[in-house]
Formats: C-alpha cells, sequence, structure tokens
C-alpha cells in the first residue's frame, strides 16, 4: 500500500485533481469536495455497491480494485468492468437520481475517498457548465456499457 495521509486536504485535492471525472472542475469546487470527503477501507471480497438499492455515495479508489458487475432479470452476474485506483463509482445513480446501476465489489482490500450524495450535489451546482458536461458524458458511457451487457 502506498502511504497517504488522509487527514492532509494537500493529499485529498491531489487526488481529486487527478480524477478524469473531475476534469475542468476549478479551485473552489475542489475543496468543496475535499472538505466533505472522508476515507473508507475495505477487505477484499466486500459488496460495497449492490445493484437496485438507493444511492447515498460515491467512491474515488485510492488504493486497491473492485469489480462491476450486472444483472439483469434472473440471468447470472456479469462482469462489466475492473476499477483500479483513480476510478470513480457511484456517481450514476447520485447524479441521476436513479436505483444503483451495478454491483461494486472489492477484489483486493481497498481504500477509497468516499462522499456522501448530498455532499457531491451541494459542490456538483457550483461545477463549470463544461465539468458537469463531462460528467454527464461519462454517465451516459457507463450506462451505455451497462445496457449492452444486458442484451
Amino acid at each position: 500500500m502506498t502511504a497517504f495521509d488522509p487527514s492532509s486536504k494537500n493529499e485529498v485535492l491531489k487526488i481529486i485533481n487527478n480524477v478524469a471525472l473531475f476534469m475542468g472542475i476549478g479551485p473552489h469546487e475542489q475543496g468543496m469536495l475535499a472538505d466533505k470527503c472522508y476515507i473508507s477501507e475495505h477487505k477484499a471480497n466486500e459488496i460495497i455497491i449492490e445493484q437496485g438499492d438507493v444511492a447515498n455515495k460515491m467512491y474515488v479508489i485510492i488504493e486497491g480494485s473492485v469489480l462491476v458487475s450486472v444483472k439483469h432479470g434472473s440471468a447470472q452476474w456479469k462482469r462489466i468492468n475492473l476499477l483500479a485506483p483513480g476510478d470513480v463509482f457511484g456517481e450514476i445513480a447520485i447524479v441521476r437520481n436513479i436505483p444503483r446501476t451495478a454491483r461494486i465489489t472489492t477484489l483486493t482490500p481497498s481504500t477509497f475517498l468516499t462522499i456522501s450524495d448530498k455532499d457531491f450535489l451541494a459542490a456538483y451546482q457550483y461545477f463549470p457548465p463544461k465539468a458537469r458536461d463531462n460528467i454527464q458524458l461519462v454517465i451516459a458511457k457507463r450506462l451505455k456499457e451497462n445496457q449492452s451487457y444486458a442484451q
């Protein structure tokens, strides 16, 4: 594991600044997110998000990896993606105000930068239009990927 000081706002800002989903947000908005984030640690094979649940958090992977899988009807779970440090998950249901679209399971012991839905949405309203557009594009792409696995 890499050294990470969760009490350091500068460390949190570095992570936020390197997340593609947050491309285009300014220092003020980054600070708003950093002030509300907290660290969560999880063991391997832990379900972090269950498909269909109500969204209440989103996550940035600091350490570890997660499996993204979906299930449609009575079919088996299908692996649709693997996420690694710097990747975000949980944002779709929060931004679109819909149930969780996939199951997220840790593959290894993992550490996440975590933010509540309310805190993210409070900051999101101040994001520049270009940054909000970027987030919507990422979400649309992920939803399309999820749907393609359903067929």
